[in-house]
């Protein structure tokens, strides 16, 4: 079946097909989205941190990670071997119960690491600090920020510089003999610090996309988070993926979702070029059904049955026998050109093959049946098998 598009088609595959090259041939935007999980290599992911930990920082230490919140942790978290809890996010927020039991393992031992750029209002209070953000005027058009450590042991005390991936987020109203101050931005305000609190240390800091591949990559900003991690001990690591914000950027649409993966999206453009070509042809072999039309019956046959039977009925033989005598002359006149007449015969007979006592026979008897008023079957059925005889053998 020879395959024909509907012109009206033409605009709509031409569309799509210029959409589909675009797609394809645009080169796929970069993802800014913050999101910190161990396993996404954009630039706000943790991708480099989780292989830092695992490779470089822990080295052989058992890695876990959670996707629960602490209240939810194993009840017998506390009487285990202690370890290193790695929260990091854009907010933490924990309820009051899982506050209380983030103490109680710290208290046992425990070391707790939170970057974030804030934290829940129940951390703070049995903290006693606050997270705020300290924009001013000044560094509305703030381009970079610096951070260093306030121990000059570490790294030599060297600065690093973070361009677009940072917060204006400092650490304010805390009891500094509580606490000790690990590190500070260029404006001497607080970013990391460490609380003592029983057998164990919270460290905190207010910049979590220091700790995302992005500023890893960045200039030497690695030493800076391996200064970071230098104040843990080597212990076995419990890594965070509960509070994360991730739910805060899941789209609504599934559509979405598919085109974010450049695999699923090829597929869904090649699905939508099967169901083109599907419509065109099964618009092609399910046309509309063309109703049936009937030729003309041919009623000759009626007719003539018809005529037969009143022939029949009335028994009028003589007029069968002149009219079948005219049918006879006219198909001699057609066919041989010339009349069925007595001083015609010999050149008819020649012409016809047909004996010219045949022919003389048939003509007699034709007058004879004229002359006639009546005419029996029998003679009816003489006379018809002479014609007959004719049609047959004639050349």
């Amino acid at each position: 079946m020879k395959l024909v598009i509907p012109k009206s088609l033409y605009p709509f595959i031409g569309v799509l097909i210029l959409l589909i090259l675009v797609e394809l041939l645009t080169p796929t935007p970069i993802d800014w989205t913050p999101n910190f999980n161990s396993h996404d290599k954009r630039p706000y992911g943790s991708f480099l941190m989780m292989d830092l930990v695992e490779t470089e920082f822990f080295p052989g230490q058992d890695i876990e990670i959670r996707t629960l919140p602490v209240f939810n942790y194993p009840d017998n978290e506390d009487s285990l071997s202690l370890k290193n809890y790695i929260y990091i996010t854009n907010h933490l927020e924990m309820k009051k119960w899982d506050v209380s039991r983030l103490i109680n393992l710290v208290e046992k031992g425990n070391q707790i690491f939170i970057a974030a750029s804030s934290i829940s209002k129940d951390l703070q209070d049995t903290l006693n600090l606050k997270i705020d953000n300290n924009i001013t005027f000044e560094n509305l058009s703030q381009k970079t920020k610096e951070q260093h450590f306030t121990n000059p042991n570490i790294t030599n005390n060297k600065t690093y510089k973070y361009e677009k991936a940072f917060d204006s987020n400092s650490i304010i109203k805390f009891n500094k003999d509580s606490l000790t101050v690990l590190g500070v931005d260029e404006n001497n305000m607080v970013q990391l610090i460490q609380k003592k609190i029983g057998k164990g240390n919270i460290t905190i800091s207010c910049q979590p996309l220091a700790f995302t591949n992005y500023n890893i990559l960045s200039g030497n900003n690695s030493e800076y988070v391996t200064g970071v991690f230098n104040y843990l001990p080597n212990l076995p690591i419990i890594w965070d993926e509960y509070y994360k914000p991730i739910t805060l950027f899941i789209s609504s649409s599934p559509l979405s979702y598919l085109m974010t993966k450049p695999p699923l999206r090829l597929a869904y453009y090649l699905l939508l070029f099967c169901l083109l070509f599907l419509l065109i042809f099964q618009g092609k072999r399910q046309q509309q059904i063309i109703p049936e039309i009937k030729p003309l019956r041919n009623s000759s046959l009626d007719f003539i049955q018809t005529l037969g039977r009143l022939y029949y009925t009335r028994k009028n033989h003589k007029d069968i026998a002149e009219k079948k005598f005219k049918y006879f002359k006219e198909f001699i006149r057609s066919k041989y050109h010339t009349n069925f007449k007595e001083d015609n015969f010999n050149e008819l007979s020649k012409r016809s093959g047909i004996a010219l006592k045949t022919l003389k026979i048939l003509f007699n008897q034709a007058k004879l049946i004229e002359k006639q008023d009546t005419l029996l079957q029998e003679d009816l059925e003489d006379f018809h098998s002479k014609i007959e005889y004719i049609y047959n053998n004639c050349k």
